[in-house]
């Protein structure tokens, strides 16, 4: 028995739907978490920082080749960096399990 031609269009519409609709929650799932990893990675080189490379690098301090402490400019540039990569891994290991 044939499907009428308005009952296949229908189908694809809703499939059309769902795919679009879950891209969307994937895309919106990898900017929050991006952005979340931008605010924590953010405070957490700038106040980390002056705490730590000090204690590691005594020398490479006191000789100015780094900084004790962190510029909110720098900070926010390794916080770039990490939040790009650090949220978008789970939301790309996930897209790449429902692919398979």
């Amino acid at each position: 028995m044939q499907e009428s031609r308005s009952e296949v269009e229908k189908r694809m519409a809703e499939e059309v739907e769902k795919r679009v609709t879950e891209g969307v929650t994937v895309g919106i799932t990898v900017l929050i978490q991006i952005a979340i990893m931008f605010v924590i990675s953010m405070i957490v080189f700038k106040f980390v920082w002056a705490w730590v490379v000090p204690d590691l690098f005594p020398g490479a301090v006191a000789q100015g080749l780094i900084n004790a402490d962190l510029t909110w400019l720098a900070a926010l540039k390794l916080a770039v960096l990490t939040s790009v990569l650090g949220g978008s891994y789970p939301a790309l290991t996930d897209t790449l399990k429902r692919q398979k």
